[in-house]
């Protein structure tokens, strides 16, 4: 596939593979908002055609950057990032016909850890299958050129104003610094984690049709440029449910328990069962909590036991299990035990009846998610050691 004129010489249109487009539309649908949906599937058309083109005509190191963070971030955010080097272009996307101006949001211009060496208009036609990219713009040129739409948090270019050689920009990319083609940004403001945590508590629910233009942008940059923060936003906004603060097992050891986590004897309200796990946790200087947990008219309990090991280790034995007194699980569960990162390392699931259990080892201090699913609808717990 290469670059093909259309209407002008220095207009270019890409084709969009057609199992990729059938690809974007379903992955687009796991958002919470129908815009967010659209624009997430805009977004994975323009990224994975424009990055496709690059890689093989142009430069075959070009990467999608905050791959990770995607299509999530569509949710919120217009635009994606291709680096090659240490040179970043930035991809704005619009189905707009009339595309008489580059809108590109605050987040890529304003936010360190987002800016963009060079930015590209791209209109996206998905019923004919094209991408036709209208030219571009350095950052310094966007924030000196163009104007700052406060209404929507936008900067704003006349395309009649982009450079639409797409061969000067090959060219610019070779031989300018990025001193010559940013410009100096403004500080963002300081967040402590309880701030972060009370904004994603307040932003991070589908009612916030556009979080972005709920509180200041140097709040919502702040929170943005911390991946660790953003990505518990979006994945918040994702589930439907609030992204809880981690509970910490070490402390556990220590007699010390988050509220919400009732001891395992208590839990069991047969007296056999209770002597059991008072038994068990004798033997073993083990430490055993539960959480109920619900979905929709159901409940389940998730019970963590707990047992040092040295001074470096802990066991950890997680179990699944119907509620006392229903004898069943509220419908078919799934269970994974995640990284930060959203790596899977272990899962399992069970019938309604069954009883869920994993175990492993963790060091002190590690970081790790246990993400339960029953009924289509998913429950994140997180955990520190």
């Amino acid at each position: 596939m290469a670059f093909t004129p259309y209407t002008e010489p220095t207009d270019w249109h890409l084709e969009i593979d057609p199992a990729m487009q059938a690809l974007a539309w379903q992955q687009s649908r796991s958002l919470p908002t129908l815009w967010g949906q659209w624009n997430a599937y805009l977004n994975q058309l323009c990224l994975e055609t424009c990055l496709q083109e690059l890689r093989h005509d142009y430069l075959p190191d070009a990467h999608s950057e905050m791959r990770g963070d995607l299509p999530q971030l569509w949710d919120g955010v217009n635009g994606s990032l291709i680096g090659v080097d240490n040179v970043r272009l930035a991809l704005i996307p619009t189905d707009a016909i009339d595309h008489s101006e580059l809108v590109v949001p605050q987040e890529w211009v304003d936010i360190p850890s987002w800016v963009a060496d060079y930015y590209l208009a791209v209109q996206v036609d998905s019923d004919q299958a094209v991408i036709r990219i209208a030219g571009y713009v350095t950052h310094r040129q966007l924030k000196e050129r163009g104007y700052y739409d406060s209404s929507d948090r936008t900067y704003c270019l006349e395309t009649d104003r982009l450079t639409t050689d797409l061969n000067a920009l090959w060219l610019s990319y070779a031989h300018y610094t990025a001193d010559q083609v940013k410009t100096v940004l403004m500080p963002l403001a300081t967040l402590s984690t309880p701030q972060a945590d009370q904004l994603i508590q307040r932003l991070g629910t589908a009612n916030e049709l556009m979080p972005r233009l709920e509180v200041p942008f140097s709040m919502w940059g702040a929170l943005l440029d911390n991946p660790a923060w953003r990505r518990r936003l979006f994945q918040q906004r994702q589930t439907g449910n609030p992204a809880p603060l981690a509970t910490r097992l070490s402390n556990w050891l220590q007699g010390q328990f988050e509220a919400g986590w009732q001891s395992a004897t208590d839990w069991f309200a047969s007296p056999p069962v209770a002597a059991a796990m008072r038994s068990a946790a004798s033997q073993e200087n083990q430490v055993c909590r539960v959480k109920h947990l619900r979905f929709g008219e159901g409940q389940l309990g998730l019970m963590i036991s707990l047992a040092a090991i040295g001074d470096t280790e802990v066991r950890i034995e997680l179990q699944v299990r119907p509620t006392e007194g229903t004898g069943s699980l509220p419908g078919a569960t799934e269970v994974k035990l995640l990284t930060v990162e959203n790596r899977v390392i272990g899962q399992a699931s069970a019938t309604i009846t069954e009883t869920i259990q994993l175990q492993f080892r963790a060091n002190y201090q590690e970081r790790f998610l246990i993400e339960i699913t029953c009924n289509q609808e998913t429950i994140t717990e997180r955990f520190t050691v």
